[in-house]
């Protein structure tokens, strides 16, 4: 007994030493995450190098198909693209070249390639941040032209309208992008870059679809399109970070119950 209340006693000691010396450590705070800032004052530059961070971000997910320097997954390598955008369209400068490629994607297709861009980024990011991904584009291999007007420079850094417009489920799938990249043969949407849901009720139930939507690298589809290099369609391995994570914040809870009843009801039935 006397020996269990020396071993106590001596525990005791080395923690109450230990949490001692601890409190004599300096505490070093870490430093609150830098705020991107986009203003109207801005060179070049610097707008082109804001531009890269939101470009690299997972918010605006154009690394799951570009890439710089080299072919991306889906879509065209972007190094050069400064030099080049302003000779694809005759009577067209880069910079409107590059604006309407982000607002409406589909209007440029580069060949070879499909349109599986989502034509939501002007609302997800807003004008200003769209306007910072030009210049770092147009810095690849270009000259940076564009600039804040006075009206962007005070939509501050914040993105257009959070949410998704729609009410019925055709309207929330195509707002959201999901016909860009998804095949669903009912609503006759024949994306190439995610698995097929046209029968996705027979495969998943309607708690598995909606942590589809809300998490979609939880449980990835063994099967995704994909364009061999004669240009057939065939099928891999479908890949994470593909598919944006923030639509439970985009999708208020009645689109999302909307969205899981209607894709659970796709089995392939008249």
């Amino acid at each position: 007994m006397i020996n269990i209340l020396k071993v106590s006693a001596f525990i005791l000691i080395v923690v109450a030493a230990i949490t001692g010396f601890a409190s004599l450590i300096p505490q070093l705070e870490s430093p609150a995450p830098k705020v991107l800032e986009i203003t109207g004052e801005l060179s070049g530059p610097e707008l082109a190098a804001v531009g890269q961070t939101v470009f690299e971000s997972p918010e605006t997910g154009c690394l799951s198909c570009h890439a710089v320097g080299r072919e991306g997954l889906r879509a065209p390598d972007l190094a050069g693209i400064g030099a080049a955008a302003g000779e694809r369209i005759p009577g067209k400068s880069a910079e409107e070249y590059l604006h309407e490629s982000i607002v409406t994607p589909c209007a440029h297709v580069i060949e070879g390639f499909d349109c599986i861009m989502p034509p939501t980024l002007l609302q997800t990011l807003g004008e200003a941040k769209v306007t910072a991904v030009i210049a770092y584009l147009q810095s690849l291999g270009g000259e940076v032209t564009i600039t804040f007007s006075a009206e962007a420079a005070a939509g501050g850094t914040g993105g257009g309208s959070v949410g998704v417009e729609g009410i019925t489920p055709e309207e929330i799938l195509t707002n959201a992008g999901c016909v860009a990249c998804h095949t669903i043969e009912i609503i006759g949407a024949a994306g190439v870059v995610g698995p097929n849901l046209s029968q996705v009720g027979t495969r998943l139930t309607p708690d598995e679809i909606r942590r589809s939507i809300l998490d979609p690298d939880a449980a990835l589809a063994e099967e995704c399109p994909k364009k061999d290099e004669a240009g057939n369609l065939t099928s891999s391995p479908c890949l994470a970070g593909i598919m944006p994570k923030d639509f439970g914040q985009k999708l208020n809870a009645a689109q999302l119950e909307m969205l899981v009843l209607f894709l659970s009801e796709l089995k392939g039935n008249e």
